[in-house]
């Protein structure tokens, strides 16, 4: 299951943050400080079972009245989560066409208990409510074994002289427990208990009837053993379990010691230190081998086993972190493992405490994610200021590693004040914020301008912008704005083929949807030379008029649907390569997941053939933009084949084309296609 959207109440400084949309792979949550930006996140995480509700995490100014409320009504945290293929076995014991089911919409209450409503795809949703157990079996066979004392006590009465008085009372006590309400699970316990404590006190029993009676008592307690747990059987287990699970990587729990105490870390790892355990795990360092290694004598044996710890967890650490390459050493002693940092530039080792605050940081959410993450399980990574104290270079390693280490079963949304944490041709992943004013408490949507000419997005949104601006006004001469991110590589890709001489003065500088029209509309203004990109589509369409009412020309515009005239349903960018082309850089995207090319009678776009394939086959999403870079790299390797050259070559003509009319003749006259 995939998080589709996500709502959090009554929690904190959140009355109700609103139905947050959140993307396949990353979400970014920007605003002020205070705002509530971290109580969001943990609110998240609240949905996790073993969390558990206090008082303190209700709202505050509503806490009074709250506190008044059944318990079991006080929404905390929603969840919407679309259901991929495995999900739907699942589901089948509680839906009977669970096919048809889209979503499963899940609500943690402040009683720690769950609701879960389906989400039909063409239909209002509904609450699941599961079928009542079937305990009649059970029932007739307590009733069965009841008679069959009945009968035999009736022998005894008529056997044993001093019984015969009792035999009515015994009788009636076996009415009671026939005539229990066997669905109450509270009180079944309770009634069996009454039936045995009362039939031993039944007077006038010998040996025989003792033993009739206690062989009796006990099928009786086990069959409401077996009724209980059938009662108590939670038929939402199975499902809860393929729910989501929400990390909240923190700083300080998961930050890695200079060294522990080897008894107390082998006794209780994550106790002693939840970053060392991390650390040993991703390195492959057991507690086992660390005990083993501690107590033996062999220091020659000892060094051999730190050198291959060394190097499993170093090599990992290093493919992310640019800025300098680090190695991470293990001594085990016997009652203390330590650890010890050096790098290319200062060859000592020094320990992890007197390394900088940003690589401290780096070492335990490296080790931290490696650990708890799997290739297999879906999670949620939830990060608070994720690489704050590192350097620009450092963070956008970071954001690197989420959007290429981690695995596609999991989902990232993390906090950010940093321009460097930001694409600026993926504003659609970004939501903005803001706590209100009078009460109304923290809301989370997408970011929003107040008006065309009052451009107001929030930092660090407003920074990206302006760092667009200034490599439009610095870097380089000439600026090409596209429709979507996926645009980007490709069209980079393909002026490095075709205009190898310009590539240093063009720049694919950002999306005209992502900026809220600012940058075309800046460009105007400024007089600089601008080309706009646009897919043969409806979205195309509509930017186009949109460009031309903020005053574009539509000699700046390029759109696919002038250049490619033959053909008639929508296309995009991804459609003008050809498909043996496409399907290599689908397989350079995806080594693992393999999936089929579209059948020769396929119509409409390439891609949604592929979000479907991804989607059905796979059960995870499908990244345009992640095919767009190795559609780039394969361009740059020679790869390509002539239909799909031919037809790039017809875009940059036309690009460059719409380009050369705004720039001044002396350029235009030395910068002919070769």
């Amino acid at each position: 299951m995939r998080l589709q959207r996500a709502r959090v109440r009554n929690y904190r400084s959140i009355v109700d943050s609103g139905e947050v949309d959140i993307e396949d792979r990353v979400t970014v949550l920007i605003g002020k400080n205070e705002q509530g930006k971290t109580t969001f996140l943990k609110g998240l995480a609240s949905l996790n079972p073993n969390v558990v509700y206090t008082p303190n995490d209700m709202t505050n100014h509503l806490r009074a009245a709250l506190e008044q409320r059944d318990k079991k009504q006080i929404e905390m945290v929603d969840a919407w989560l679309e259901l991929e293929p495995p999900d739907n076995v699942k589901l089948k014991e509680l839906v009977p066409d669970a096919a048809k089911i889209s979503a499963i919409h899940v609500t943690k209450y402040y009683d720690s208990h769950y609701s879960y409503s389906a989400v039909p795809s063409e239909s209002p949703e509904f609450l699941l409510e599961p079928k009542p157990t079937d305990i009649q079996p059970l029932v007739k066979e307590m009733a069965t074994q009841a008679e069959v004392l009945r009968s035999k006590l009736q022998a005894h009465a008529t056997r044993l002289a001093t019984f015969a008085p009792s035999l009515d009372q015994a009788a009636k006590h076996i009415d009671a427990l026939l005539a229990a309400n066997f669905s109450d699970a509270e009180h079944l316990a309770n009634v069996v208990k009454t039936f045995g404590t009362a039939l031993k006190a039944v007077p006038g029993q010998d040996a025989p009837i003792q033993e009739d009676v206690a062989q009796a008592i006990a099928s009786v307690v086990k069959t409401q053993s077996s009724l209980l747990e059938s009662l108590n059987r939670d038929p939402f287990a199975g499902f809860r379990a393929a729910l989501p699970r929400f990390i909240l990587h923190s700083a300080t729990l998961d930050k890695i010691p200079d060294f522990v105490s080897v008894p107390d870390f082998v006794a209780n790892p994550e106790g002693v230190s939840k970053g060392m355990a991390n650390l040993c795990a991703v390195a492959g360092l057991s507690t086992q081998k660390i005990r083993e290694l501690a107590s033996t004598p062999d220091a020659a044996d000892r060094a051999t086993f730190e050198d291959t710890y060394r190097s499993s967890i170093s090599g990992g650490i290093n493919q992310f972190w640019t800025q300098e390459r680090y190695d991470v050493h293990f001594r085990i002693e016997e009652t203390r493992l330590s650890l010890h940092i050096s790098d290319d530039t200062y060859s000592p080792r020094i320990r992890p405490s007197d390394r900088s605050d940003g690589f401290q940081w780096y070492l335990s959410f490296y080790s931290a994610l490696s650990s708890e993450v799997s290739s297999s399980d879906p999670i949620v990574l939830l990060l608070d200021n994720p690489g704050l104290e590192l350097h620009a270079d450092g963070q956008r390693d970071i954001k690197r590693f989420l959007e290429e280490k981690l695995p596609q079963s999991a989902q990232v949304i993390y906090v950010t004040h940093s321009t460097a944490m930001l694409d600026p041709f993926n504003f659609e992943q970004v939501r903005q914020v803001e706590l209100l004013p009078h009460n109304h408490g923290t809301k989370v949507g997408k970011l929003r301008s107040k008006g065309a000419d009052d451009f107001d997005l929030v930092e660090p949104a407003r920074s990206v912008i302006g760092a667009c601006l200034g490599s439009s006004l610095i870097l380089n001469e000439l600026n090409i704005l596209v429709e979507g991110a996926a645009d980007k590589p490709i069209l980079e890709g393909a002026i490095r083929q075709f205009r190898a001489q310009d590539t240093e003065r063009i720049l694919v500088n950002g999306s005209v949807a992502e900026s809220s029209g600012f940058l075309p509309k800046f460009y105007k203004r400024a007089r600089l030379p601008l080309a706009v990109f646009l897919d043969a589509d409806d979205g195309g369409r509509a930017l186009k008029a949109q460009l031309t009412g903020w005053g574009i020309s539509e000699d700046q515009i390029v759109d696919l649907r002038s250049l490619f005239k033959d053909s008639v349903a929508d296309f995009e960018l991804e459609d003008i390569l050809s498909q043996d082309f496409y399907h290599a850089a689908i397989n350079a995207a995806y080594p693992i997941q393999a999936v089929d090319p579209p059948p020769a009678e396929f119509q409409g776009k390439r891609t949604n053939h592929y979000k479907r394939e991804f989607k059905e086959r796979h059960g995870i999403g499908f990244s345009k933009r992640r095919v767009a870079e190795n559609v780039k790299r394969l361009l740059g390797e020679g790869r390509a084949d002539d239909p799909t050259l031919k037809n790039l070559r017809t875009v940059t003509d036309a690009i460059w084309a719409a380009l050369e009319r705004q720039i001044r003749p002396s350029v235009s006259e030395t910068a002919a296609t070769p």
